[in-house]
């Protein structure tokens, strides 16, 4: 009996058509002997014992979003569990919504919007990233600045372990000291440790007061920078604070058509109490008010887009995600700046400028790709050197792993290395969850 045969007799449907599974956002080439589809936790479970039974890995597979080789898989299987959307439970008392892994952000937030909640972490997938992958991933997004990660919103999970055994880990309750925290070990930890299946995910009223958008255009680099610190020392509170630079905008201009001046420009949003305080902050800056609904909406697409418009560039590109102690911004832009010199390539910035977390894209050709990875290399060194951490959402994977134990050795020290990759074998010896990837 064939792989597929065993696989189509456990009730998992078997994917002939692989092609959107052959690599993540960052084009990082996945090449799975088989690719399933789970439909239900039992299947999940399934395809984990046959998967065991014939020594190959498995890599769970939520929207594909992933940056950097989280993905990579080279002749094991492929789990999606993308077609596991059930939101299964919602508590407007207790405002906690239960979910299946493969619900995707948008739909959920277009659901609990309806009733008057919101799930705060938007990472720019958010149309296609599912609980799930968010989950292992760790993600962040706009909202971060105020509301923070991922890590900050799960309750609870439900998890499918590498033995097939399927476990409950935290509670979804506002207070909770019972035991270790298993559930943020889990969160972050990019499919090495268990199959997240469903999670209780704590949810928030919409905002009652208004908000007000706002691009504030600058014409010195310098200042951009320097307006995120004052914006703090001012004790203002931005429910975003977004960056992008002068190539982000002019791709946006090129490929949007948006209306963009400057060397860069700032994406806020700001409490109707703040704003007039904010304004003086941004005195340096062209100020543009969104007056509609529908410019809101303008705004917070230009920056989620950003990306995308900038991989329109370039055939290859490297996208970094540094976090930088907010008071060393100036800093961080600098050296950007410096290395792009150095190295002879353009590094379109934009990011979460508000936590202190940029993403550089650095921009080449076929000939330049050794030099490309020379810049990412020093970039990364200069932000552990200066006490800041190589990823602050898009996750480590195969790109940044040794890059992991030079930032973990340096900050905290080789034991938490070796303490790492202990708890990874206390949950699979076998090594049989997305291998190769994280600490290992």
């Amino acid at each position: 009996m064939s792989l597929e045969e065993e696989f189509s007799r456990l009730g998992l449907e078997v994917v002939s058509n692989t092609e959107k599974y052959r690599e993540d956002f960052t084009h990082y080439p996945v090449e799975p002997r088989i690719v399933v589809k789970a439909k239900s936790t039992e299947e999940v479970v399934s395809a984990l014992t046959l998967a065991r039974k014939h020594k190959l890995s498995l890599t769970p597979w939520g929207g594909g979003s992933s940056l950097g080789g989280v993905l990579w898989n080279k002749g094991g299987v492929v789990v999606d569990v993308s077609p596991m959307k059930r939101i299964i439970e919602f508590d407007d008392v207790n405002w906690v919504v239960h979910v299946e892994a493969g619900v995707v952000l948008d739909d959920l937030n277009r659901f609990l919007s309806q009733r008057g909640f919101f799930f705060p972490p938007d990472p720019a997938s958010s149309f296609v990233c599912t609980v799930g992958g968010a989950v292992v991933q760790g993600s962040g997004g706009m909202r971060c600045v105020k509301y923070g990660t991922m890590r900050d919103w799960v309750l609870a999970l439900k998890v499918v372990l590498p033995d097939g055994s399927i476990v409950k880990l935290g509670e979804p309750l506002l207070k909770n000291r019972a035991g270790y925290d298993l559930v943020r070990l889990m969160v972050g930890s990019e499919g090495t440790l268990g199959v997240v299946v469903e999670a209780w995910l704590k949810v928030i009223p919409l905002p009652r007061y208004k908000l007000t958008r706002l691009l504030a255009f600058f014409h010195d680099e310098a200042h951009i920078a320097e307006a995120i610190l004052e914006l703090r020392r001012h004790r203002i509170q931005p429910e975003l604070a977004e960056y992008m630079d002068q190539r982000v905008l002019e791709a946006l201009r090129t490929h949007f058509n948006l209306p963009v001046e400057g060397v860069g420009a700032l994406l806020l949003d700001l409490a109707e109490f703040d704003l007039e305080e904010a304004k003086s902050v941004l005195s340096k800056a062209k100020i543009r008010i969104a007056q509609t609904e529908e410019e809101k909406e303008e705004f917070y697409r230009a920056r989620a887009f950003g990306g995308v418009a900038v991989s329109a560039l370039s055939k290859n590109y490297m996208v970094e995600d540094v976090v930088v102690p907010i008071s060393r911004l100036p800093d961080l832009v600098s050296m950007i700046r410096k290395l792009e010199e150095k190295y002879g390539l353009l590094a379109p910035t934009q990011g979460h400028i508000g936590d202190g977390n940029l993403h550089p894209e650095i921009l080449f050709d076929d000939s330049q790709r050794e030099k490309a990875q020379r810049f990412y290399q020093e970039l990364c060194e200069y932000v552990i050197s200066i006490g800041g951490s190589i990823t602050g959402e898009h996750g480590v994977g195969l790109q940044k792993k040794e890059l992991l134990k030079r930032q973990l050795k340096e900050h905290n020290g080789a034991p938490v290395i070796e303490l790492m990759k202990k708890i990874r074998e206390v949950f699979d010896p076998e090594h049989l969850l997305n291998p190769g990837k994280y600490i290992e």
